[in-house]
């Protein structure tokens, strides 16, 4: 009786499971030429020049799995064999793993019933061959015999060298507060054959409004992004060649976030766009697909200006992802804050920490914002501010010098504070003087700088006459960035929380 094929079904109840998760949907097997008995391979792959330029880390690998639904890790009773004899003028086969014997023209591993190239090491990576040239091409046959007898089939049709797409690499970008700013967009081909047309998508993040509505691209916004994809199907590179756009993106940048980025990928079109490697875009669940349906532009469509790659015209990357960090030119305004409460056993609860007056949102990050408190001879401390470093397992947030404490915030929104706590009590011969607390920005920058540091520091007596205590139901204020765990000495409870870091999305003014 033949085997009942199970995983259609189950791959597509994921999916649909996946997509209503909003991660998006599993590959198209659409893309590999698929044996109906379960074995998939790509319909083509793109293997570096012999002697020549490697390809990028994404295409090293290649896409060949075998699946009729049986679990992983049963017995090796199967054999893989992957035979390029009949194009050994053009390819040669490299063996990697275990299980595996044969020649640079024909390899048989011994797996398990279930396969699969990415993760099973056992296989053959296609090579060019010895006196091959770019565009050569040749067949590499995959067959995969299960432990029963059954015999499953696929071809890949392998070219040597290819295009390679590479984005030029903006440096870091400084835009005024709500200015508007245009941003290039350069590709240049880096491998050795022609590429027929691109299309390139970026993800601008919160703090950046992308308002040139090309009809070259489509818009998706998502929570506080955006992704904008600009295809250019006609576009033809020839190795070597670059294009410029001068004006892909246009972006408005926030009155508030001080911070914020943008990703590029870049892609081929047409004519080999489908290399079967491992680009990671669709297994990853890490980065998925935006949920929602993007939306044509209406306005003029992008010119690229295709020309020869010109010395030092910029540093460009083969990377998959392409980071461009953007600096807004808002900027805070930090003042000490202190407070202080009557505790237990005459002990005295002391929430120290900063308070943003100014406009200039840092979005959260811990060290943003140093915090050094020193405390008058005389003082005892009992409890101070701790982090959760594991689950329930505590260390101290500050670094300590006898009683001066340096404790990292994370950098208030504006109108809110980041505070840590103390309890502290006179010692028996005891206290004086005052205790100083004093903040320090980590960004100095003219454009991240602190407006005023006149109100960077504070001293405040903690016992006395002088010492002003609030009412303990007024101590918990909102916009603590930074919430303690307190530490009893010769109690094993761990009361408070772990580090709050919390990035706030701010809308545009």
């Amino acid at each position: 009786m033949p085997r009942l094929d199970t995983a259609a079904p189950v791959r597509a109840l994921l999916a649909a499971v996946l997509t209503l998760l909003g991660w998006g949907a599993l590959p198209a097997p659409a893309a590999h030429a698929a044996d109906p008995q379960g074995l998939s391979a790509p319909a083509s792959f793109r293997v570096a020049p012999y002697g020549g330029k490697p390809r990028p880390d994404r295409e090293k690998r290649i896409l060949i799995s075998y699946d009729r639904g049986v679990p992983r890790g049963t017995a090796h009773g199967s054999t893989l064999t992957m035979d390029v004899t009949d194009s050994s003028d053009v390819l040669r086969l490299k063996q990697y793993g275990n299980g595996c014997s044969g020649t640079d023209r024909k390899v048989v591993c011994r797996v398990g019933e279930a396969y699969d190239s990415w993760t099973d090491w056992a296989g053959a990576l296609p090579r060019a061959a010895p006196g091959s040239k770019p565009g050569d091409e040749g067949e590499l046959r995959v067959s995969f015999r299960t432990s029963e007898g059954e015999l499953s089939r696929a071809t890949t049709r392998v070219v040597v060298g290819g295009p390679v797409l590479a984005l030029r690499e903006q440096d870091t970008l400084r835009v005024g507060s709500g200015a508007r700013t245009d941003v290039a967009l350069g590709v240049r081909n880096t491998g050795e054959l022609p590429a027929d047309g691109f299309a390139v998508t970026t993800t601008v993040d919160d703090g950046l409004r992308p308002v040139h509505r090309s009809r070259s691209c489509t818009y998706l916004p998502h929570g506080g992004a955006t992704t904008v994809t600009c295809r250019f199907p006609k576009t033809a590179l020839r190795p070597g060649e670059e294009v410029y756009v001068k004006d892909w993106l246009r972006l408005d940048a926030s009155e508030t976030l001080m911070d914020s980025s943008f990703r590029t990928t870049v892609t081929l079109v047409g004519r080999g766009a489908e290399n079967g490697g491992l680009d990671g875009s669709s297994r990853s669940t890490k980065d998925p697909t935006p949920p929602g349906t993007p939306r044509a532009g209406t306005g003029p469509a992008l010119v690229p200006q295709v020309g020869t790659a010109r010395a030092g015209s910029g540093k460009y990357s083969e990377d998959k992802d392409v980071w461009t960090k953007v600096r807004i030119a808002n900027r805070p305004d930090y003042a000490v804050t202190s407070q202080l409460s009557a505790a237990d056993d005459d002990s005295r609860r002391l929430r120290v920490g900063a308070r943003n007056d100014g406009s200039g949102d840092p979005g959260g990050g811990l060290g943003g914002v140093s915090l050094t408190v020193t405390l008058p001879p005389g003082t005892d401390v009992r409890k101070e501010p701790m982090e959760e470093i594991d689950d329930d397992v505590f260390e101290p947030l500050c670094r300590h010098r006898g009683l001066t404490y340096t404790c990292p915030l994370s950098p208030p929104a504006p109108h809110e504070s980041s505070t840590v706590d103390f309890e502290v009590r006179e010692s028996g011969d005891g206290v004086t003087g005052k205790a100083r607390a004093a903040l320090k920005a980590a960004d100095t920058s003219r454009d991240h700088a602190d407006e005023d540091t006149t109100n960077n520091t504070r001293t405040f007596a903690l016992f006395g006459a002088d010492a002003h205590l609030v009412a303990a139901d007024t101590e918990s204020g909102p916009g603590t960035g930074v919430v303690v765990a307190w530490v009893c000495a010769g109690a094993a409870v761990l009361a408070g929380a772990t580090l709050l870091v919390r990035r706030r999305v701010r809308g545009h003014r």
